[in-house]
């Protein structure tokens, strides 16, 4: 299968100051510094030891995105993400145009550690509003409050960052249509360039799982979920957001180019606990527990689980996942990337799914139509 010359970085941090009440991520409530400084150089060591075993023999591809996310990267020292990005440098070619996103949660960050981030390369941040609504973040047990996203962003753009993404999160129990009107409201008034918006989950693991199965609150009602999602389709689009991806809107020109690859099979390699690469038609994960992963003596210790794509693999994940995309898939490229003919491969899934008004045609892209959004997993089923 042909790749894109460029590559990604996704780096894990997987410290918070306490777990989310939804978090299903790898991520621990350690504050402790030295903890800190330890898995920093731990991290540093694997860029080291996987980029000379993976690319032992042949020249580097070119690094055009780096994303560090968590966890919550904003909880650890300022020093540390400059570290860590003075050796990805050292490490790997970037480009001139490399994007560098940071995930901030706010009450972790003030002007000074957000200059220093802007000093140290970082271009974009990805701040983890989730609600502008007191009673919603308590709910999820988020440790900010809306003021201090507010000032967050103000921060963010006294620092000189240009490119500002804001998660938020609705279908949260007991919220109402009218605050996540307000939510959308309040977060477009801070002009970010970049928006995604995610219905809560109940994932297995998480204290919210444990609470539901206690019966502590009743689950969303799954119309006033889709309401809420096709408003702030709507919403964003007349702000001047384009939707991209599911859940992703974005000023024209300020997609996360790092998600992108995600959705394009684009080659990435993912560092630190639990983080995963997709290099060399292998998906591979490092081991998600802490103590494992610091305790490992080098790349292969630190490896979880490895999978050799066969060319059923990259041809059904090529489909699943370029249809997150509004834009959806070309056959033109699938054939140009295969050999092969679309509809040989997946004629009948597709006719089927376009019958039952969840895939559309338009000239020689497939995507998927309005109710194929709210649908999608049951489409993304069909390719598996």
């Amino acid at each position: 299968m042909k790749t894109s010359k460029n590559l990604g970085l996704y780096i894990h941090i997987p410290f918070c100051a306490r777990k989310c009440r939804y978090c299903d991520f790898t991520s621990y409530p350690v504050t402790d510094m030295d903890t800190h400084i330890s898995y920093i150089l731990k991290v540093i060591y694997e860029m080291r030891a996987r980029r000379a075993v993976l690319l032992a023999g042949g020249p580097a591809p070119a690094v055009d995105t780096v994303y560090i996310g968590g966890g919550t990267p904003s909880l650890i020292e300022a020093e540390l993400i400059t570290e860590l990005l003075d050796a990805v440098y050292a490490t790997f070619d970037l480009t001139d145009d490399t994007e560098i996103t940071l995930e901030v949660n706010p009450g972790t960050v003030g002007f000074e550690k957000l200059k220093e981030y802007r000093s140290s390369g970082v271009t974009r941040l990805s701040i983890g509003a989730q609600s502008f609504d007191a009673g919603a973040l308590a709910f999820l047990n988020r440790i900010h409050t809306p003021e201090e996203t507010i000032q967050c962003v103000n921060y963010a753009r006294a620092a000189g960052f240009e490119n500002i993404n804001l998660d938020l999160i609705f279908a949260v129990p007991g919220m109402e249509f009218v605050v996540w009107k307000k939510d959308l409201k309040d977060a477009v008034s801070l002009e970010p360039e970049h928006l995604s918006f995610y219905g809560l989950q109940i994932e297995e693991g998480t204290q919210l799982h444990d609470d539901f199965l206690r019966g502590i609150f009743e689950p969303f009602d799954e119309c006033e979920d889709r309401r809420m999602y096709h408003f702030a389709k709507e919403y964003l689009e007349k702000h001047g957001f384009f939707q991209y991806e599911i859940s992703n809107s974005a000023k024209p020109g300020c997609e996360s180019r790092h998600n992108l690859k995600y959705w394009s099979m684009e080659p990435y390699l993912g560092f630190g606990v639990g983080a995963h690469s997709y290099f060399g038609g292998r998906r591979f994960s490092n081991k998600p527990d802490l103590t494992a992963y610091m305790e490992a003596e080098d790349e292969k210790a630190m490896t979880d689980w490895v999978h050799v794509n066969t060319l059923s693999d990259n041809m059904s994940e090529y489909i699943f996942l370029g249809l997150r995309r509004t834009a959806g898939i070309e056959f033109s490229s699938f054939r140009d990337e295969f050999g092969k003919d679309f509809w040989e491969v997946f004629g009948e899934e597709t006719e089927g799914l376009i019958g039952r008004g969840l895939l559309e045609l338009s000239d020689e892209t497939l995507r998927l139509t309005s109710l194929g959004f709210d649908l999608a997993n049951t489409v993304f089923s069909e390719y598996v």
